[in-house]
């Protein structure tokens, strides 16, 4: 259960350091479909636990994300290259 969890925070972490906000959507939905599908195959304990790697990713993307903002400040790492188009 710990390595699962540990998995998925670095997971999200290594998301937030380097993709946008839509690549963490697409996470979610990976580890959605991975906890529906634990409950369905194992049941609702199983799942249950397995919600702990949805929470995972999360923050692991948020501390992916503040990991990315030090090392920017830092001057170690460059800040993204896209060009932000207003609305």
């Amino acid at each position: 259960m710990i390595p699962v969890i540990a998995l998925h925070f670095v997971a999200g972490a290594v998301a937030g350091t380097m993709f946008t906000v839509r690549t963490l959507l697409v996470l979610v939905g990976f580890v959605l479909v991975e906890c529906v599908t634990a409950t369905v195959a194992l049941g609702f304990t199983a799942g249950l636990c397995s919600a702990g790697g949805l929470v995972a990713v999360q923050i692991g993307y948020l501390a992916g994300i503040y990991l990315r903002s030090v090392l920017e400040h830092m001057g170690i790492a460059q800040p993204s290259i896209r060009p932000h188009h207003p609305r």
